[in-house]
């Protein structure tokens, strides 16, 4: 964003806060989902990245990744992606399915939707809440790859033209087996600047 690199360390602190709110929601919403597998949520980092250090801060751009993103409208535009590690997106349909051997078929693939769908709507509801705005997700969509090129092809479907992008990163984990994933929230050519008005009090519309 044009304004990315200038971030003050209030603004830095109100991007925290908003990913602690919409990740906490998104981690309960999916803890409930999961039933008795207890989810920990880890702090939420702003990063302010090149656009080569994005694909590191997930995994590495050719680890394998499950990735469900939607694009964001309303008061606000920009995208969010849920991204979660193959080894982590089998237990998860394993669980929901109830099966010890998951695979990504057409039910598997189903229900990845559906936790993503599930896990960003948390998130982006508790943001508006807390910010009074109107933010409308898209139909969630499900890519099964690379993480370097889901990574390239939710920038590009957000239209990222600068060198640097600002990123709210929030990474789970669950006790005992293994279930991971990065909650990722990219704001649209405005940036985050709305939010900040908001947040700061001097914008109430």
């Amino acid at each position: 964003m044009d304004d990315s690199q200038q971030l003050t360390p209030q603004q830095l602190d109100l991007l925290r806060e908003l990913g602690n709110i919409g990740a906490g929601n998104a981690t309960s919403a999916l803890s409930m989902m999961l039933q008795d597998r207890k989810l920990e949520m880890v702090v939420p980092e702003v990063a302010i990245l090149s656009l080569p250090e994005t694909t590191t801060l997930i995994g590495g751009p050719e680890a394998i990744v499950a990735g469900i993103y939607i694009a964001v409208s309303g008061d606000v535009d920009g995208h969010m992606a849920f991204l979660i590690p193959e080894g982590s997106a089998k237990e998860l349909v394993g669980s929901m399915l109830g099966e010890e051997s998951a695979k990504f078929d057409e039910m598997g693939c189903s229900v990845l939707e559906e936790v993503g769908n599930i896990v960003i709507t948390s998130y982006l509801n508790a943001i508006s809440e807390m910010t009074g705005l109107m933010i409308m997700p898209s139909v969630p969509g499900l890519a099964i790859d690379m993480a370097g090129a889901i990574w390239s092809s939710i920038l590009a479907g957000a239209e990222i033209l600068d060198d640097f992008i600002t990123v709210i990163k929030t990474d789970f984990a669950s006790e005992g087996k293994q279930i991971a994933g990065h909650i990722m929230l990219i704001p649209g050519k405005a940036g985050f600047g709305k939010f900040f008005k908001i947040l700061l009090g001097t914008d109430r519309g």
